[in-house]
């Protein structure tokens, strides 16, 4: 299956991001989570046959995984979005939304919801500011105590006295029961499901590793490497370097050794990473082995926002030197797409699909849409390209990180976090860039990131 890249300001089935979920219209209880979204074929707009489509789907979804057929097919569906969820017991689900082919602008305005289901607003809710950047304002290590304390407070600092007020005592529980070793359900934590998993694991899970009670995973591989029988009285720091784009956070033991900590979620479906940090991993013998792959890479990672995609779309003959000079001279608060001419620039902004209402928006300019374009085309060459896989893949996995993996899972309205290690850290999957900050309303606010697949 092809993974989606979610390129588009739309917010269908096809924008969600794992952690996600859905709500049962007529039972609450009833939550399907978002664990990917696919599409069938995985490089062709369409299969030749439902026949063909029906074999694909046979082949990708296991038989004692349940289907769910969203809509129904015919003869002249022959593609299909795949939404991989898990229902409340944890159990997998795979619901099938056909459409008569894959068009060149993309599926994000095919699919509005899982039939019979509601998007949960609340498990959406990645704005919430609960990153340890947004709690802890220095690179202090400080001891479980003193990190759960702060934690507390700067969680109440951000959303006491707003609607997100319930998140307190979500955290305050999640807390406790990172430091008691509890697996205890959270109660009324599902609305917070995508926030807790994805930012708030970065602190949570070493604040459980240094409890001394999660042992899961690697750790007794770990303890056995720095030749102590307990991460119990350890410290945290959160690194503010940019040069430590890979590392979440350091734990400092109390024999005064130093582990560096990468967090993730279980799905691997986490915050999109920096191709910086990658960069400082690559080695000459890397770089020869993979000299298309580690330029990528170099571009992305130390180019500025706008320099960084126009090189590879270049590389990839997506635009041409005129387009460029186009982008240079044009006037940047234009919201007329006909400054752009008439060459491939123009074309490829054109098909660009944006939410309705975008080009009506005070702040949409015609250059932000152009350059939203230029990424969104050439993500797929870079994703498909086998030398940048190789070189992030070879940079990701020279580490001596441990991976501390957040595991959630939703019961009800309720949600179970478990905590276990990887050492040394693992890196598995696909490297697909990953645009969070290319819009046609606005100015990029970093470079490309990427996620494992």
């Amino acid at each position: 299956m092809r993974a989606i890249e979610l390129l588009t300001e739309s917010r269908g089935v096809t924008a969600r991001a794992p952690g996600e979920t859905y709500v049962n219209a007529t039972d609450p209880s009833d939550i399907l989570t978002i664990k990917g979204i696919a599409l069938l074929p995985d490089n062709d707009e369409a299969y030749g046959s439902i026949d063909e489509l029906n074999a694909a789907l046979d082949q990708t979804i296991p038989k004692n995984e349940k289907r769910v057929d969203d809509n129904i097919k015919n003869s002249s569906t022959l593609a299909a979005i795949v939404a991989s969820v898990t229902d409340a017991d944890g159990k997998p689900q795979h619901h099938i939304r056909y459409i008569k082919r894959i068009p060149p602008e993309g599926v994000h305005t095919l699919w509005k919801t899982i039939n019979g289901y509601k998007f949960s607003q609340g498990a959406s809710k990645e704005s919430v500011p609960i990153k340890p950047t947004d709690l802890i304002q220095d690179e202090n290590y400080r001891t479980s105590q003193q990190l759960a304390a702060a934690i507390s407070t700067g969680v109440a600092a951000q959303v006491k006295g707003t609607p997100n007020e319930p998140l307190m005592e979500v955290i305050d529980q999640a807390v406790k029961a990172a430091m008691q070793g509890s697996t205890a359900p959270i109660p009324g934590a599902a609305p917070y499901f995508n926030v807790l998993q994805k930012y708030s694991g970065e602190y949570l899970g070493p604040l459980a590793l240094i409890s001394g009670r999660f042992n899961g995973g690697d750790t007794p591989k770990l303890l056995a490497a720095l030749e102590i029988t307990s991460l119990a009285g350890s410290q945290v720091m959160f690194p503010s370097d940019a040069q430590a784009a890979l590392i979440d956070s350091m734990i400092l033991t109390s024999t005064k050794q130093e582990i560096q900590v990468s967090s993730k979620i279980s799905t691997g479906g986490g915050a999109a990473s920096s191709l910086s940090g990658v960069v400082t991993q690559l080695t000459p013998e890397m770089e020869q082995r993979f000299p298309k792959g580690a330029e990528i890479i170099k571009i992305l990672a130390e180019g500025s926002s706008f320099d960084g995609p126009i090189q590879i779309a270049k590389m990839y003959s997506i635009i041409d030197d005129s387009d460029v000079q186009t982008l240079i001279n044009m006037n940047k608060n234009s919201r007329n797409i006909e400054d752009l001419g008439t060459g491939k620039l123009s074309a490829l902004t054109q098909k660009q699909g944006v939410a309705p209402g975008t080009l009506e928006r005070p702040d949409y300019r015609v250059y932000f849409h152009a350059m939203a374009a230029i990424v969104t085309a050439m993500i797929p060459y870079v994703n498909a390209e086998p030398e940048f896989k190789g070189a992030m893949m070879a940079a990701l996995n020279n580490n001596n990180y441990v991976q501390i993996i957040t595991k959630g899972v939703v019961k009800g309205n309720d949600v179970i976090l478990d905590y276990y290690t990887k050492f040394p850290a693992v890196f598995r999957g696909a490297p697909q860039l990953y645009n969070k900050n290319y819009f046609a309303t606005g100015k990029p606010k970093g470079r490309l990131g990427f996620k494992l697949k």
